[in-house]
């Protein structure tokens, strides 16, 4: 989901206007305050599940939650969203993130300005309702993601308990709306899938083994969710695949601007020659471009669905697979001469 994406609901919900993160954080301090000793007899299920959310914190840490005596919760610390202090000891740095992702050295600039608060013992947490490719400059930076997911099995908890304040049950039903539309891949035909649909196909392809990187691609047209792996050394130029939602291209990158009209026809040709090896019915693009990443080769429509429209997420990674091996067949050719 891309800022802006409107997900529909059964009914009028606070947070798909307040969609900013300072909306969310408000909310996640709301939560949070809610398990304060002090609050256990006004809404005893919110207490609870405003502990559930501090305890889950502790054991992302791979620690255990000590009893909640006392609970500090202030907004933008040194630029950092939310710092929770528990007992006076137990720091919780809380970036949040809405469909945006971290940047510079933002997370590791947090724990140094907490550490010099005074606070050795922290919990960082890189809290994510949208999606991203990979989390690994998070965890790099030893924040623990908390992602949508992990909330939703909170949450879940409260809604089993008939927690009926609405400010909780319009996050919880937030969150659902946008669960369901990144599953949706999988219940929808292909005409119908929306940017969280494609997030979470491409998802679905990294957790079986296409090992690639996904985002947003803006350009003139209006963009696209673009999926990018298997990268080969073709000499002059480096070679992969890129997936643009419902097409699959062969692309190159070409440093040399002087080389570039000769690769992108010599590769063309050389792929549509050898894809047929690989039962791959590739064809030429409609038109070439000329500037340092080009399309050589298109596969018009590889997502393979059933008689219903469906996706076919085995036969769609054969395809895929087979892709992958033409490059591969390309280069080692290449290497071998």
């Amino acid at each position: 989901m891309k800022k802006g994406e409107y997900v529909k609901m059964n009914k009028p919900n606070l947070f798909s206007y307040a969609t900013s993160e300072l909306s969310q954080d408000a909310f996640l301090c709301w939560l949070m305050n809610w398990a304060s000793h002090e609050f256990s007899e006004i809404n005893p299920p919110l207490h609870d599940i405003g502990k559930k959310f501090i305890d889950a914190i502790f054991r992302k840490h791979g620690q255990s939650c000590p009893n909640i005596g006392h609970i500090s919760i202030t907004r933008q610390v040194d630029g950092l969203d939310i710092l929770v202090v528990i007992n006076h000891k137990y720091a919780i740095l809380i970036e949040d993130k809405t469909y945006t992702q971290d940047h510079t050295n933002q997370l590791a600039r947090y724990r140094v300005a907490v550490e010099k608060r005074g606070y050795q013992h922290q919990l960082p947490i890189y809290y994510k309702i949208g999606n991203q490719s990979n989390y690994d400059t998070v965890v790099a930076a030893g924040y623990k993601p908390f992602l949508r997911k992990d909330m939703l099995a909170i949450l879940q908890e409260g809604y089993k308990r008939n927690i009926t304040d609405s400010i909780f049950n319009d996050y919880y039903q937030h969150l659902l709306s946008i669960e369901e539309a990144y599953n949706k891949y999988k219940t929808a035909p292909l005409h119908e899938w929306k940017g969280l649909a494609w997030q979470g196909f491409y998802s679905e392809l990294q957790n079986a083994g296409i090992l690639g990187e996904w985002d947003y691609v803006s350009n003139p047209q209006g963009g696209f969710y673009g999926f990018w792996w298997n990268w080969k050394n073709g000499g002059d130029c480096q070679l992969y695949l890129q997936l643009e939602q419902e097409k699959l291209c062969v692309k190159i990158e070409v440093a040399d601007k002087e080389k570039r009209a000769y690769l992108r026809t010599n590769w063309c040709q050389k792929v549509l020659e050898k894809s047929r090896d690989f039962q791959l019915h590739v064809k030429k693009p409609s038109r070439f471009g000329n500037g340092r990443y080009m399309t050589v080769a298109v596969l018009e429509n590889y997502i393979i669905t059933n008689k219903d429209g469906i996706l076919d997420l085995t036969s769609t990674i054969d395809v895929l697979k087979r892709a992958e091996k033409l490059l591969d067949a390309l280069t080692v050719v290449r290497t071998n001469q």
